[in-house]
Protein backbone atom coordinates (compact mmCIF):
# COMPACT_ATOMS: atom_id res chain seq x y z
CA UNK A 1 0.00 0.00 0.00
CA UNK A 2 1.05 3.59 -0.65
CA UNK A 3 1.15 6.46 1.81
CA UNK A 4 -1.38 9.12 0.88
CA UNK A 5 -2.55 12.33 2.51
CA UNK A 6 -5.70 14.41 2.70
CA UNK A 7 -6.52 17.67 4.46
CA UNK A 8 -9.71 18.78 6.19
CA UNK A 9 -11.11 21.77 8.05
CA UNK A 10 -13.65 22.12 10.86
CA UNK A 11 -15.36 25.05 12.55
CA UNK A 12 -17.69 26.17 15.34
CA UNK A 13 -19.41 29.37 16.45
CA UNK A 14 -19.23 30.64 20.00
CA UNK A 15 -22.00 32.28 22.03
CA UNK A 16 -21.16 35.65 20.46
CA UNK A 17 -21.48 34.21 16.93
CA UNK A 18 -17.75 34.46 16.32
CA UNK A 19 -16.44 31.70 14.06
CA UNK A 20 -13.43 29.53 14.90
CA UNK A 21 -11.72 27.16 12.48
CA UNK A 22 -9.03 24.49 12.51
CA UNK A 23 -7.21 22.59 9.74
CA UNK A 24 -5.90 19.04 10.07
CA UNK A 25 -4.42 16.33 7.88
CA UNK A 26 -5.03 12.63 7.37
CA UNK A 27 -2.49 9.95 6.47
CA UNK A 28 -3.74 6.63 5.12
CA UNK A 29 -2.09 3.45 3.85
CA UNK A 30 -5.09 1.45 2.66
CA UNK A 31 -7.42 -0.92 4.53
CA UNK A 32 -8.14 0.38 8.01
CA UNK A 33 -4.75 2.06 8.41
CA UNK A 34 -5.80 5.69 8.73
CA UNK A 35 -4.14 8.30 10.94
CA UNK A 36 -5.96 11.62 11.48
CA UNK A 37 -3.71 14.44 12.67
CA UNK A 38 -5.65 17.49 13.88
CA UNK A 39 -4.35 20.96 14.69
CA UNK A 40 -2.10 21.51 11.72
CA UNK A 41 -3.28 25.06 12.32
CA UNK A 42 -5.86 26.67 14.60
CA UNK A 43 -6.97 30.29 14.70
CA UNK A 44 -8.95 30.47 11.47
CA UNK A 45 -12.41 32.00 11.38
CA UNK A 46 -15.65 30.10 10.78
CA UNK A 47 -14.89 29.43 7.10
CA UNK A 48 -11.56 27.55 6.95
CA UNK A 49 -10.68 25.88 3.67
CA UNK A 50 -8.00 23.56 2.34
CA UNK A 51 -6.57 22.58 -1.04
CA UNK A 52 -3.91 19.97 -1.84
CA UNK A 53 -1.35 19.47 -4.57
CA UNK A 54 1.81 17.49 -5.38
CA UNK A 55 4.64 19.87 -6.19
CA UNK A 56 7.05 16.98 -6.84
CA UNK A 57 7.40 13.29 -5.97
CA UNK A 58 8.49 14.18 -2.43
CA UNK A 59 6.72 17.51 -2.03
CA UNK A 60 3.07 17.08 -1.12
CA UNK A 61 1.55 20.38 -0.10
CA UNK A 62 -1.51 21.65 1.78
CA UNK A 63 -2.75 25.19 1.24
CA UNK A 64 -4.90 26.44 4.13
CA UNK A 65 -6.71 29.75 4.49
CA UNK A 66 -10.04 31.26 5.50
CA UNK A 67 -12.54 33.67 3.97
CA UNK A 68 -13.82 37.12 4.84
CA UNK A 69 -16.00 38.83 2.25
CA UNK A 70 -14.23 41.67 0.41
CA UNK A 71 -10.94 41.00 2.22
CA UNK A 72 -8.16 40.32 -0.33
CA UNK A 73 -5.45 40.04 2.32
CA UNK A 74 -6.10 36.66 3.92
CA UNK A 75 -2.89 34.74 4.55
CA UNK A 76 -2.48 31.40 2.76
CA UNK A 77 -0.46 28.90 4.80
CA UNK A 78 1.51 26.34 2.74
CA UNK A 79 2.36 23.15 4.62
CA UNK A 80 4.35 20.01 3.92
CA UNK A 81 1.62 17.36 4.01
CA UNK A 82 4.14 14.65 4.94
CA UNK A 83 5.95 16.46 7.75
CA UNK A 84 3.37 18.92 9.05
CA UNK A 85 4.93 21.39 11.48
CA UNK A 86 5.49 25.06 10.70
CA UNK A 87 4.15 26.52 7.47
CA UNK A 88 6.73 26.56 4.65
CA UNK A 89 5.42 29.85 3.28
CA UNK A 90 2.71 32.35 4.15
CA UNK A 91 1.84 34.29 0.98
CA UNK A 92 -1.08 36.65 0.48
CA UNK A 93 -2.96 36.25 -2.79
CA UNK A 94 -4.65 39.62 -3.15
CA UNK A 95 -6.35 38.59 -6.41
CA UNK A 96 -7.93 35.51 -4.77
CA UNK A 97 -10.53 36.73 -2.33
CA UNK A 98 -12.36 33.41 -1.92
CA UNK A 99 -10.27 30.34 -2.80
CA UNK A 100 -12.39 27.62 -4.38
CA UNK A 101 -9.91 25.49 -6.34
CA UNK A 102 -6.15 25.03 -6.70
CA UNK A 103 -4.47 22.86 -9.36
CA UNK A 104 -0.96 22.37 -10.74
CA UNK A 105 -0.08 22.73 -14.44
CA UNK A 106 3.56 22.65 -15.47
CA UNK A 107 5.69 24.57 -13.01
CA UNK A 108 2.85 26.74 -11.71
CA UNK A 109 -0.30 26.55 -9.61
CA UNK A 110 -3.62 28.03 -10.70
CA UNK A 111 -6.11 29.28 -8.11
CA UNK A 112 -9.83 29.88 -8.64
CA UNK A 113 -11.44 32.85 -6.93
CA UNK A 114 -15.18 32.36 -6.43
CA UNK A 115 -16.13 35.95 -5.72
CA UNK A 116 -14.50 37.53 -8.77
CA UNK A 117 -14.76 34.60 -11.24
CA UNK A 118 -11.00 34.81 -11.60
CA UNK A 119 -8.12 32.39 -12.27
CA UNK A 120 -4.73 33.46 -10.89
CA UNK A 121 -1.27 31.97 -11.46
CA UNK A 122 0.81 31.13 -8.39
CA UNK A 123 4.60 30.63 -8.57
CA UNK A 124 5.97 27.96 -6.17
CA UNK A 125 9.55 28.98 -7.03
CA UNK A 126 8.88 32.47 -5.68
CA UNK A 127 7.53 31.61 -2.25
CA UNK A 128 4.10 30.75 -3.70
CA UNK A 129 3.53 34.36 -4.64
CA UNK A 130 1.11 35.46 -7.35
CA UNK A 131 2.70 35.78 -10.76
CA UNK A 132 2.47 39.50 -11.61
CA UNK A 133 -0.25 40.26 -14.16
CA UNK A 134 -0.95 36.58 -14.95
CA UNK A 135 -4.67 36.06 -14.39
CA UNK A 136 -7.97 35.68 -16.19
CA UNK A 137 -11.32 37.14 -15.10
CA UNK A 138 -14.46 35.81 -16.74
CA UNK A 139 -15.48 38.30 -19.42
CA UNK A 140 -18.74 40.01 -18.46
CA UNK A 141 -19.80 39.72 -22.12
CA UNK A 142 -20.10 35.96 -21.60
CA UNK A 143 -22.57 36.43 -18.74
CA UNK A 144 -26.23 37.32 -19.44
CA UNK A 145 -27.43 40.76 -18.37
CA UNK A 146 -28.57 40.87 -14.75
CA UNK A 147 -26.17 38.11 -13.64
CA UNK A 148 -22.57 37.86 -12.48
CA UNK A 149 -20.14 34.99 -12.89
CA UNK A 150 -18.62 33.15 -9.94
CA UNK A 151 -15.74 30.69 -10.07
CA UNK A 152 -16.52 27.11 -9.06
CA UNK A 153 -13.82 24.64 -10.14
CA UNK A 154 -10.59 24.11 -12.07
CA UNK A 155 -9.38 20.89 -13.68
CA UNK A 156 -6.27 19.93 -15.66
CA UNK A 157 -6.61 17.39 -18.48
CA UNK A 158 -3.26 16.57 -20.02
CA UNK A 159 -1.64 19.96 -20.50
CA UNK A 160 -4.87 21.97 -20.70
CA UNK A 161 -6.62 23.95 -17.97
CA UNK A 162 -10.43 24.05 -17.74
CA UNK A 163 -12.60 26.24 -15.53
CA UNK A 164 -16.24 26.00 -14.46
CA UNK A 165 -18.25 29.13 -13.69
CA UNK A 166 -21.85 29.53 -12.55
CA UNK A 167 -23.95 32.65 -13.10
CA UNK A 168 -26.15 34.14 -10.38
CA UNK A 169 -28.02 37.40 -9.91
CA UNK A 170 -26.73 38.03 -6.38
CA UNK A 171 -24.05 35.74 -4.86
CA UNK A 172 -24.78 37.05 -1.35
CA UNK A 173 -28.53 36.43 -1.50
CA UNK A 174 -30.20 33.71 0.55
CA UNK A 175 -32.59 33.18 -2.37
CA UNK A 176 -30.52 33.68 -5.55
CA UNK A 177 -31.62 33.18 -9.13
CA UNK A 178 -29.32 31.35 -11.55
CA UNK A 179 -28.88 31.15 -15.29
CA UNK A 180 -26.82 28.74 -17.41
CA UNK A 181 -23.28 27.88 -16.30
CA UNK A 182 -20.13 28.29 -18.38
CA UNK A 183 -17.27 25.86 -19.07
CA UNK A 184 -14.03 27.47 -20.27
CA UNK A 185 -10.98 25.96 -21.98
CA UNK A 186 -7.94 28.13 -21.28
CA UNK A 187 -4.83 28.88 -23.28
CA UNK A 188 -2.03 29.05 -20.71
CA UNK A 189 1.59 30.14 -21.11
CA UNK A 190 3.24 29.54 -17.77
CA UNK A 191 4.71 32.69 -16.27
CA UNK A 192 3.16 34.84 -18.97
CA UNK A 193 -0.59 34.61 -19.63
CA UNK A 194 -3.95 32.91 -19.12
CA UNK A 195 -6.34 33.38 -22.01
CA UNK A 196 -9.68 32.07 -23.20
CA UNK A 197 -9.35 29.40 -25.88
CA UNK A 198 -13.04 28.43 -26.16
CA UNK A 199 -16.15 28.21 -23.99
CA UNK A 200 -19.64 26.73 -23.78
CA UNK A 201 -22.39 28.68 -22.03
CA UNK A 202 -24.99 25.93 -22.27
CA UNK A 203 -24.36 24.05 -19.03
CA UNK A 204 -27.18 23.67 -16.53
CA UNK A 205 -27.70 26.28 -13.83
CA UNK A 206 -25.62 26.28 -10.63
CA UNK A 207 -22.93 23.88 -11.88
CA UNK A 208 -20.15 23.31 -9.36
CA UNK A 209 -18.35 19.97 -9.82
CA UNK A 210 -16.75 18.12 -12.71
CA UNK A 211 -14.64 15.11 -13.61
CA UNK A 212 -13.37 13.51 -16.82
CA UNK A 213 -13.86 10.13 -18.48
CA UNK A 214 -12.65 9.25 -21.98
CA UNK A 215 -13.13 12.38 -24.11
CA UNK A 216 -15.92 13.92 -22.02
CA UNK A 217 -16.07 16.29 -19.08
CA UNK A 218 -18.96 15.37 -16.78
CA UNK A 219 -20.51 18.35 -14.98
CA UNK A 220 -22.76 18.25 -11.90
CA UNK A 221 -25.40 20.95 -11.40
CA UNK A 222 -28.04 21.64 -8.78
CA UNK A 223 -30.19 23.22 -11.53
CA UNK A 224 -30.54 26.57 -9.79
CA UNK A 225 -31.52 27.08 -6.18
CA UNK A 226 -31.56 23.78 -4.32
CA UNK A 227 -34.80 22.18 -3.30
CA UNK A 228 -36.23 21.99 0.20
CA UNK A 229 -38.86 20.08 2.09
CA UNK A 230 -37.60 16.87 0.53
CA UNK A 231 -38.43 18.03 -3.01
CA UNK A 232 -35.40 18.31 -5.29
CA UNK A 233 -34.81 20.92 -7.92
CA UNK A 234 -36.07 19.03 -10.96
CA UNK A 235 -33.50 20.77 -13.16
CA UNK A 236 -30.57 19.16 -11.37
CA UNK A 237 -28.40 17.35 -13.89
CA UNK A 238 -25.31 15.37 -14.64
CA UNK A 239 -24.22 16.46 -18.12
CA UNK A 240 -21.30 15.68 -20.39
CA UNK A 241 -19.45 17.59 -23.10
CA UNK A 242 -16.61 16.53 -25.41
CA UNK A 243 -13.52 18.54 -24.49
CA UNK A 244 -11.23 17.53 -27.37
CA UNK A 245 -12.21 20.33 -29.74
CA UNK A 246 -13.57 23.82 -29.38
CA UNK A 247 -16.09 23.83 -26.54
CA UNK A 248 -18.43 26.24 -28.33
CA UNK A 249 -19.22 23.72 -31.06
CA UNK A 250 -19.56 20.74 -28.69
CA UNK A 251 -23.00 19.41 -27.74
CA UNK A 252 -24.01 19.26 -24.07
CA UNK A 253 -25.77 15.97 -23.32
CA UNK A 254 -27.95 15.23 -20.30
CA UNK A 255 -26.73 12.07 -18.56
CA UNK A 256 -28.92 11.90 -15.43
CA UNK A 257 -31.93 13.76 -14.03
CA UNK A 258 -33.91 13.38 -10.78
CA UNK A 259 -36.47 10.57 -10.99
CA UNK A 260 -39.27 9.02 -8.96
CA UNK A 261 -36.87 6.30 -7.85
CA UNK A 262 -34.12 8.79 -7.04
CA UNK A 263 -35.76 12.12 -6.12
CA UNK A 264 -32.45 13.80 -5.37
CA UNK A 265 -30.17 16.57 -6.58
CA UNK A 266 -26.76 15.56 -7.85
CA UNK A 267 -23.85 16.75 -5.71
CA UNK A 268 -20.64 15.00 -6.76
CA UNK A 269 -19.16 12.66 -9.37
CA UNK A 270 -15.83 10.88 -9.87
CA UNK A 271 -14.60 7.98 -11.96
CA UNK A 272 -12.68 4.73 -11.57
CA UNK A 273 -12.28 3.75 -15.20
CA UNK A 274 -15.78 3.33 -16.60
CA UNK A 275 -17.36 3.21 -13.13
CA UNK A 276 -18.83 6.48 -11.92
CA UNK A 277 -19.37 7.23 -8.24
CA UNK A 278 -22.27 9.65 -7.72
CA UNK A 279 -23.37 11.36 -4.53
CA UNK A 280 -26.99 12.61 -4.67
CA UNK A 281 -29.23 14.09 -2.03
CA UNK A 282 -32.01 16.52 -1.16
CA UNK A 283 -32.50 18.54 2.00
CA UNK A 284 -35.50 18.39 4.28
CA UNK A 285 -36.14 19.57 7.82
CA UNK A 286 -36.74 17.44 10.90
CA UNK A 287 -39.23 18.05 13.70
CA UNK A 288 -36.84 20.53 15.33
CA UNK A 289 -36.39 22.51 12.14
CA UNK A 290 -32.87 21.24 11.46
CA UNK A 291 -31.63 20.75 7.90
CA UNK A 292 -31.27 17.03 7.20
CA UNK A 293 -30.06 15.23 4.10
CA UNK A 294 -31.68 12.25 2.42
CA UNK A 295 -29.89 10.63 -0.49
CA UNK A 296 -27.51 7.97 -1.75
CA UNK A 297 -23.95 7.23 -2.74
CA UNK A 298 -24.09 4.97 -5.80
CA UNK A 299 -21.89 3.47 -8.49
CA UNK A 300 -22.81 2.92 -12.12
CA UNK A 301 -21.27 2.03 -15.46
CA UNK A 302 -24.19 3.17 -17.64
CA UNK A 303 -26.02 5.87 -15.61
CA UNK A 304 -29.21 3.82 -15.63
CA UNK A 305 -28.42 0.78 -13.48
CA UNK A 306 -27.30 2.06 -10.09
CA UNK A 307 -25.67 0.10 -7.28
CA UNK A 308 -26.25 1.67 -3.87
CA UNK A 309 -23.16 1.92 -1.69
CA UNK A 310 -24.75 3.98 1.09
CA UNK A 311 -28.23 5.29 1.89
CA UNK A 312 -28.44 8.66 3.65
CA UNK A 313 -31.50 9.00 5.89
CA UNK A 314 -32.17 12.33 7.64
CA UNK A 315 -28.52 13.08 8.43
CA UNK A 316 -28.14 16.44 10.14
CA UNK A 317 -25.04 17.93 8.54
CA UNK A 318 -23.98 20.29 5.80
CA UNK A 319 -20.86 19.01 4.02
CA UNK A 320 -21.10 16.34 1.33
CA UNK A 321 -18.71 14.98 -1.28
CA UNK A 322 -17.53 11.68 -2.76
CA UNK A 323 -14.26 11.39 -4.65
CA UNK A 324 -12.49 8.30 -5.98
CA UNK A 325 -8.69 8.24 -5.89
CA UNK A 326 -6.58 5.53 -7.51
CA UNK A 327 -4.16 5.73 -4.58
CA UNK A 328 -5.04 2.68 -2.46
CA UNK A 329 -8.26 2.35 -4.52
CA UNK A 330 -10.21 4.65 -2.21
CA UNK A 331 -13.52 6.50 -2.15
CA UNK A 332 -13.20 9.54 0.12
CA UNK A 333 -16.75 10.16 1.24
CA UNK A 334 -17.49 13.30 3.28
CA UNK A 335 -20.78 12.25 4.84
CA UNK A 336 -21.89 15.38 6.60
CA UNK A 337 -19.81 15.54 9.76
CA UNK A 338 -18.03 12.24 9.24
CA UNK A 339 -15.43 11.12 6.71
CA UNK A 340 -15.87 7.58 5.44
CA UNK A 341 -13.13 5.77 3.53
CA UNK A 342 -14.18 2.88 1.33
CA UNK A 343 -11.96 0.53 -0.61
CA UNK A 344 -13.61 0.67 -4.01
CA UNK A 345 -13.01 -3.01 -4.74
CA UNK A 346 -15.15 -3.92 -1.70
CA UNK A 347 -17.63 -1.34 -0.42
CA UNK A 348 -19.14 -3.66 2.18
CA UNK A 349 -17.20 -1.90 4.96
CA UNK A 350 -15.58 1.46 5.57
CA UNK A 351 -13.25 3.25 7.96
CA UNK A 352 -14.99 6.13 9.76
CA UNK A 353 -13.43 9.36 11.01
CA UNK A 354 -15.65 11.41 13.30
CA UNK A 355 -15.69 14.74 15.09
CA UNK A 356 -14.50 13.15 18.31
CA UNK A 357 -11.39 13.26 20.49
CA UNK A 358 -8.66 11.13 18.95
CA UNK A 359 -10.28 11.14 15.51
CA UNK A 360 -10.71 14.47 13.72
CA UNK A 361 -10.29 16.35 17.02
CA UNK A 362 -7.06 16.35 19.04
CA UNK A 363 -6.52 14.38 22.24
CA UNK A 364 -6.53 17.54 24.34
CA UNK A 365 -9.33 19.24 22.47
CA UNK A 366 -10.49 22.41 24.19
CA UNK A 367 -12.63 23.70 21.34
CA UNK A 368 -16.06 22.35 20.35
CA UNK A 369 -15.54 22.07 16.58
CA UNK A 370 -18.83 20.55 15.47
CA UNK A 371 -18.92 20.89 11.68
CA UNK A 372 -16.71 19.83 8.79
CA UNK A 373 -16.19 22.64 6.28
CA UNK A 374 -13.81 21.18 3.69
CA UNK A 375 -11.98 18.04 2.56
CA UNK A 376 -9.26 17.77 -0.10
CA UNK A 377 -7.23 14.78 -1.21
CA UNK A 378 -3.59 15.90 -1.41
CA UNK A 379 -1.73 13.08 -3.12
CA UNK A 380 0.49 10.04 -2.88
CA UNK A 381 3.98 10.20 -1.46
CA UNK A 382 6.50 9.20 -4.13
CA UNK A 383 4.65 10.39 -7.21
CA UNK A 384 3.97 13.73 -8.84
CA UNK A 385 0.39 12.83 -9.71
CA UNK A 386 -2.20 14.10 -7.24
CA UNK A 387 -5.83 13.08 -7.52
CA UNK A 388 -8.12 16.04 -7.60
CA UNK A 389 -9.76 17.16 -4.42
CA UNK A 390 -13.24 18.22 -3.54
CA UNK A 391 -14.82 21.13 -5.42
CA UNK A 392 -16.87 23.09 -2.93
CA UNK A 393 -20.43 23.78 -4.13
CA UNK A 394 -23.04 26.10 -2.72
CA UNK A 395 -25.07 23.91 -0.41
CA UNK A 396 -27.60 24.50 2.32
CA UNK A 397 -25.14 25.16 5.07
CA UNK A 398 -24.96 27.42 8.04
CA UNK A 399 -21.31 28.18 7.36
CA UNK A 400 -20.31 31.52 5.79
CA UNK A 401 -18.86 29.68 2.79
CA UNK A 402 -22.27 28.50 1.66
CA UNK A 403 -24.19 31.71 2.17
CA UNK A 404 -21.49 34.11 0.95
Amino acid sequence: MSTAFAAYSVYYYDANYNGHGMVGRIAEMGGTTVYPDPDLRQGFNGDPKVEGFAESSTALRIAATDYVKNDPNRTVYIYDAYAGGTALNTPTWSSVTNLYSLVKLGSYLYAMDYDNARVVEIDPSNGYAQSPNVSYTLDSNLVPSGYVGVGQALMVIGSTLYGLFSCVDDPSSYNPTYTNSILVKFSVTGGSSIGLSSYNAGLQKNAFAMDVYNTDIYVVSIGGAQGSGGTPNGDSRIQKIDYTGALGSATVYDVMSPSAENPYEFRDISFKGSTAYIMMGTYNTDQSGNWVMNGKLVSTTNFSTLTTIDTISAVKAYFWSAQYTSVNDRIWYARGNEIWLYTAADTSAHTTLTLSVGSLLSNNELYPYDNINDLAFVGQYGTTKAARGYRSPLQASRSPRAVA
